[in-house]
Order: C-alpha cells, then structure tokens, then sequence
C-alpha cells in the first residue's frame, strides 16, 4: 500500500500551489486528487456561463445536508465535474 504524507483534492488553483508548494521539500510525498477529464466546455472557461451548467452532464447535482438554521432546506452544491 502506498503512503502519502498529504492528500490534496482537488486540483483547481489552490489544490495546485498547496501540492506544488508541500513537494519543495522533496522528502515530503503528496497525492493529488482530481475528479472529471478536460475542462473542453466553453462555458467552463467563463465565470459569467457557470449557471448554464447547472442541470447538464457536467453538474454533479450535489445537496447539502439539511440545514437547521435555514428551516432544514438543503442547498445546492456548486460543484461542477469537469467533462467533455
């Protein structure tokens, strides 16, 4: 079995720099976790199309738990799976 000292998820912007930065040190071993293939829609490329999404093949249509402080609604998660 292998042994990771990190797991990121995720490898948008952040997830990137965090495992870029974490393997300076090249004693240190990361495994970085990417969900989808190729971001090749279009509309992923533009912030102000990210709504036109949801709802098609690449909305993952994820819900919250219910939530107490909002009269037990479940909200809509804005996760977007990146598919071609």
């Amino acid at each position: 079995m292998t042994q990771y000292d990190y797991i990121v998820i995720g490898a948008g912007s952040a997830g990137c720099v965090i495992a870029n930065r974490l393997t300076e040190d090249s004693e240190t071993t990361v495994l970085l976790l990417e969900a989808g293939n190729p971001d090749t829609k279009p509309e992923i490329q533009i912030p102000s199309e990210h709504l036109s999404l949801l709802g098609s093949k690449v909305d993952w249509s994820y819900f919250s738990q219910s939530q107490p402080y909002l009269n037990d609604r479940k909200i809509l998660a804005a996760a977007v799976r990146l598919i071609s």
